[in-house]
């Protein structure tokens, strides 16, 4: 980036727009970070990045235009920390408890604020652009996760269960306690994070264990009826 030395402090030069881009993603990311998504206000936003509020509003037309690009770029660092643990785990436990606790941290900040099926319905004034860099976030994202179960299958979940409901389903699970343990509902638990999230682990794998012996039993019934 083009900057120039400013009494203390780095300024980004007039006319380098993929900097200034960033000044404003960082000063939207420190209100957000450190004091939540209703200090995310524009003229906070431009005192931050060191401009005019009516030059924020020439990148990101509004305040939900802007959470998204911050939203994408968390998502993206999401997927980049749960990659190699996608290849690497393969205990499902194990695997479950660390997708879900960096989920968690993110939803902490993002997740409970912006609906991407909000995003993709329409619903919410994001530009094209933007609108796209989260879907596709969103979508590198389940993508892993998918190709994740699928490598780590149960072999007899084939005939009774597709990968994707199996996603939904952990998926479900992992959004409802990252929701439980960052909002005020976290009082209302008698156990901490780490206690609880190994445990719904541990049951997602025995149901999925249990839908496998079932399938099993099934399958030896029918050889059984057709000899």
């Amino acid at each position: 980036m083009n900057r120039v030395q400013n009494g203390g402090w780095m300024a980004t030069k007039w006319g380098d727009r993929e900097a200034r881009r960033g000044d404003i993603l960082d000063a939207g990311r420190r209100l957000l970070t450190e004091q939540g998504y209703a200090a995310l206000q524009m003229r906070d936003v431009a005192k931050g990045a060191g401009i005019s509020p009516g030059t924020v509003y020439t990148y990101f037309a509004t305040k939900e235009a802007l959470y998204a690009a911050l939203y994408a770029e968390r998502l993206g660092e999401f997927v980049a920390k749960i990659e190699p643990l996608c290849e690497s785990l393969a205990d499902p436990e194990d695997l479950f408890v660390a997708i879900a606790t960096d989920y968690a941290e993110m939803y902490r900040v993002y997740g409970q604020e912006l609906n991407i099926w909000a995003v993709l319905a329409g619903e919410v004034d994001v530009d094209h652009e933007v609108g796209g860099q989260l879907v596709l976030a969103a979508a590198r994202a389940y993508d892993l996760i998918l190709r994740t179960v699928e490598r780590m299958r149960i072999p007899g979940l084939g005939a009774q269960i597709d990968t994707g409901t199996v996603v939904a389903t952990l998926w479900s699970v992992i959004t409802g306690l990252a929701d439980n343990f960052t909002s005020v509902r976290h009082h209302l638990h008698a156990r901490g994070w780490d206690e609880t999230v190994r445990l719904a682990a541990r049951i997602q794998i025995a149901g999925l264990r249990t839908l496998e012996a079932v399938a099993g039993a099934g399958t030896l019934e029918a050889e059984k009826e057709e000899r």
